[in-house]
């Protein structure tokens, strides 16, 4: 086996719905995708009139999305807003990062 087939068998245990990815509707198009939320989130602004941030990372199958949204674009997720910030590429999978604010 080479190295392409190894990540290729990663990939296929990870974008797995018995594994680890979920069926999620992004954009009006369901996909098998991982959606990781566990990364810092933060408040803003006076804990009165405080601004709470949400930043969410979902990795889904490079092709999968098309086409992928861009930086400062709306993205919906089954119903909910998010604004995109930042779209990578890496070994087959396509990563989105996106926030969501909340008052």
């Amino acid at each position: 086996m080479n190295l392409k087939q190894t990540f290729r068998k990663d990939l296929d245990t990870f974008i797995n719905v018995g594994e680890f990815a979920d069926y999620w509707t992004i954009n009006d198009t369901k996909v098998k995708a991982v959606i990781d939320n566990s990364v810092a989130n933060s408040f803003e602004g006076a804990q009165i009139q405080g601004v709470f941030k949400a930043t969410v990372v979902v990795y889904l199958r490079q092709g999968d999305l098309s086409p992928l949204p861009l930086v400062d674009s709306v993205v919906t997720i089954n119903k909910l807003r998010y604004v995109c910030r930042d779209v990578q590429q890496e070994q087959g999978v396509d990563i989105l990062t996106l926030e969501i604010m909340e008052q």
